[in-house]
């Protein structure tokens, strides 16, 4: 026994020594945390860290602590809440939340929110408080207190109806819910209310004056109109249009709607509208089920009112005539609805293609316009003459060119015949001489139609005017204007008003034009085969010899440009190619244009546009050369023009000879006789001064030369040296007396426009053309005493 103690007393000795004694072998802080993580990577223990980063705590514990917050706080906790008073991430709060919502029915996460049965009891407890208190209450308010949504709130009160809550819920709208006091309350009122009704009321005014839950008060008044304690009817369904109607007045109401409709025979619907009917297609569909009636737009007619419109437009068809339905339509019918009325009773008839409708209540018969077309039939026959004769090149298309070139092979003598007459002339005009007389009047023409014109038009040989742009616009002749249409027809047609015959002159314009077209080809076409057209040609020999010299003459005035600098050729060039070249290519394009009856009698009449016009109409083999010799004359030299008029004039069947000398200087005599004439019997100082350099540059250099007005400084520049200086002197102050002249006239013209008037402006005009007048007489003798040197010398 004492070796017993004796050993309990010493392993007491060694337990204390242990307990005072150092540890030899510690883990420290840091190691249990990597050890705790690695066992945590291998899978081996299951813990979530805290955010203090103090505990270790496991998931269990987690659902643990959040089961006993969710009883803590009455059944219903916010996540966010949990994860602060947990203290661990919101990710495992959420996963551990969605775990016990999944294993427990009675638990259920609504916006983030934990909520379980027992709450939602208490809740629904509540809501029945307030419920018997007042009788109706709304889930929507519902939600605004407990911060819940609708559709979750409606279901859980609605398991919990005729349980914890003594009320139903409205079946036409699940957001209310009543007692049965409330809605037996209710429906004593509303039967109470309509049962006193008289006339048609709107429902949604009862809502406003009484305070009627909206879908409460329809469900009672359907019940008591289809059990028939109302005598009455509601119109327009559950909407804000909806109306109740009494019996009494519906009776009323529908007497007077079929005595209107049986004695005018229509309805229309702001008159039912008036009367209290909201939706009149409907009421009028429901009421004359069995009545064939055609609905508008702002009406209905009966079939006794289409029946006479029917009957109004076969009369109208039938007789070729016209008739008016406005007067046995009634006033209240809008254009929109007279006009679908019309294409009804069209339709109806089967008439669509032999009438149409004017004026909108107007029906025309095609065989009646047809009669208003044949009116102008002998107008239309005198104007397409006339349009013929005078404008033939703006009538006619490319249908008509080949018909008429047909008609001109079919007409005239065999390919064989022509080319021997044709060479026979030839022969006859290469071995005969050429007239100068012709040349020299051609120039003689040509000289004082550009001196007469001034040097205004000189300055704008390039400009094109703007008469010949409007009458290239020309493409169709129209027959007649819609005034005038309407004139017609007011002397032919009698019993029209004035705006169905304006508008049957605007349907008539395009059938007349067409028509007209028509007359035009055909007046054009029988006079194509007549032999008129021939007589009037210019015979071969008279266009060969004018052509020769117009040429020769082109020639010669291309030699003398040769004495100026560039600037100044280009503006001769330019000059002559604008009159003398553009003379020879209309002389050729209406010589051809007279085989197809395109041809005018005066070939200078001829513009740029209708020069185009008639070259695009020529066969391939003759457009192409001409049109290029249209585009020469846009040039600069005259280079490209001599170039094409040859190979043109061999187009066209002339034979261009190049004048010899003795005739250079018959053509030189006789443009020089030309312009003396002409010198003689002028006395513009202007034209004086052109005359006289142009004479004396030909007398100098013995060529010839065709210059506008703007180049009479330069022309009298090269004359220095080959005048005396006598001459030279004169002809310099009289140049700048003629400029002055201009000026001061300039002048005048601003004044006058302007209304001011100088004295002083008058007396230096006086002086300058006084000044004239003295040396005029000088400066004609020094090119008329060469004439009479050179006849002595002859």
């Amino acid at each position: 026994m004492a070796a017993d103690w004796e050993e309990i007393r010493r392993l007491a000795a060694d337990f204390q020594r242990a307990q005072f004694a150092d540890t030899i072998q510690r883990l420290s802080e840091r190691n249990c945390i990597e050890i705790i993580t690695k066992l945590v990577q291998d899978k081996k223990l299951d813990v979530v860290h805290t955010l203090d980063g103090k505990e270790y705590i496991t998931p269990a514990q987690i659902s643990r602590e959040i089961r006993d917050e969710l009883y803590v706080h009455g059944g219903r906790i916010n996540i966010v809440d949990l994860q602060q008073i947990i203290n661990v991430d919101w990710v495992h709060v959420e996963s551990r939340a969605n775990d016990i919502v999944k294993s427990d029915r009675g638990v259920q996460l609504v916006l983030g929110q934990l909520i379980d049965d027992t709450y939602l009891d208490r809740l629904a407890e509540e809501v029945n408080d307030k419920l018997q208190e007042a009788g109706l209450i709304s889930i929507s308010e519902l939600c605004k207190s407990y911060d819940l949504p609708g559709d979750f709130l409606s279901e859980e009160l609605s398991k919990r109806l005729g349980k914890l809550i003594q009320g139903e819920m409205d079946q036409y709208n699940r957001g209310v819910i009543f007692t049965p006091a409330f809605v037996a309350r209710h429906k004593a009122r509303i039967r109470g209310l309509f049962s006193a009704i008289t006339k048609p009321t709107p429902v949604s005014s009862m809502i406003g004056a009484f305070g009627f839950q909206e879908h409460l008060l329809y469900s009672v008044l359907e019940e008591l109109v289809n059990t028939g304690r109302l005598k009455g009817s509601v119109v327009g369904g559950r909407q804000d249009k909806a109306v109740y109607i009494p019996d009494i007045y519906s009776k009323t109401q529908n007497t007077w709607v079929d005595s209107f409709l049986q004695q005018n025979g229509y309805l229309e619907f702001d008159s039912l509208v008036r009367l209290g009917i909201p939706d009149p297609p409907s009421y009028i569909k429901k009421r004359f089920k069995s009545n064939k009636l055609l609905f508008l737009r702002a009406a209905c007619v009966g079939q006794t009112l289409v029946d006479q419109v029917e009957a109004s437009v076969e009369e109208a068809v039938n007789s070729s005539t016209w008739t008016d339905i406005q007067p046995i339509l009634p006033s209240c019918l809008s254009a929109e609805d007279v006009g679908m009325l019309i294409n009804q009773a069209m339709r109806n008839t089967n008439v669509q293609t032999a009438a149409r409708v004017l004026g909108g209540t107007v029906v025309v018969s095609e065989k009646f316009i047809s009669n208003c077309l044949s009116v102008f039939d002998e107008g239309m026959q005198q104007k397409a003459l006339k349009e013929v004769k005078n404008n033939p090149v703006f009538l006619i298309s490319e249908d008509d060119v080949k018909q008429a070139s047909m008609l001109t092979e079919s007409s005239a003598p065999s390919k064989k015949e022509k080319r021997e007459a044709e060479r026979k002339k030839k022969t006859t005009e290469g071995s005969g001489s050429v007239k100068s007389g012709g040349g020299g009047n051609a120039r003689e023409f040509r000289i004082r139609k550009t001196k007469k014109k001034g040097r205004k038009d000189e300055d704008s040989d390039e400009d094109t005017g703007p008469s010949q742009q409007n009458r290239s616009k020309q493409t169709a002749a129209p027959f007649m204007a819609q005034e005038e249409i309407v004139a017609v027809l007011e002397e032919r047609v009698s019993d029209c008003p004035e705006e169905i015959l304006s508008e049957l002159a605007e349907h008539l314009v395009r059938p007349l034009n067409k028509a007209y077209q028509e007359v035009l080809r055909a007046v054009f076409m029988s006079s194509s085969s007549s032999p008129s057209g021939a007589n009037k040609k210019k015979s071969m020999k008279e266009l060969q010899e004018e052509i020769t010299n117009l040429y020769n003459n082109i020639r010669l005035f291309e030699k003398g440009t040769k004495f100026f600098s560039d600037e100044t050729q280009v503006l001769i060039s330019k000059h002559v190619l604008k009159t003398l070249c553009a003379d020879v290519t209309n002389i050729l394009v209406n010589f051809l244009a007279a085989d197809l009856m395109m041809s005018v009698e005066n070939p200078g009449s001829i513009t740029t546009e209708v020069r185009v016009k008639i070259v695009g109409k020529l066969s391939e083999e003759t457009r192409g050369p001409l049109m290029k010799l249209h585009n020469s004359l846009n040039c600069k030299t005259i280079e490209d023009f001599m170039t094409n008029i040859e190979s043109c004039a061999e187009v066209c069947g002339f034979m261009l000879k190049k004048g010899d000398k003795k005739k250079e200087r018959q053509a030189l005599f006789v443009h020089r006789q030309a312009l003396t004439e002409q010198l003689k019997e002028t006395e513009d100082p202007a034209l004086v001064l052109h005359l006289t350099s142009v004479l004396l540059f030909q007398a100098s250099t013995q060529c010839m030369l065709h210059a506008p007005g703007r180049c009479v400084p330069q022309i009298i520049g090269t004359l220095t040296g080959r005048i005396p200086t006598e001459q030279q002197q004169l002809l310099s102050a009289y140049q700048s007396l003629v400029v002055k002249q201009l000026v001061s006239q300039s002048q005048n013209r601003k004044q006058e426009e302007a209304g001011d008037e100088e004295e002083k402006n008058e007396e230096e005009g006086e002086t300058v053309r006084t000044q004239l007048m003295n040396l005029t007489a000088q400066v004609k003798e020094i090119v008329l005493s060469q004439k009479k040197a050179s006849v002595t010398e002859e």
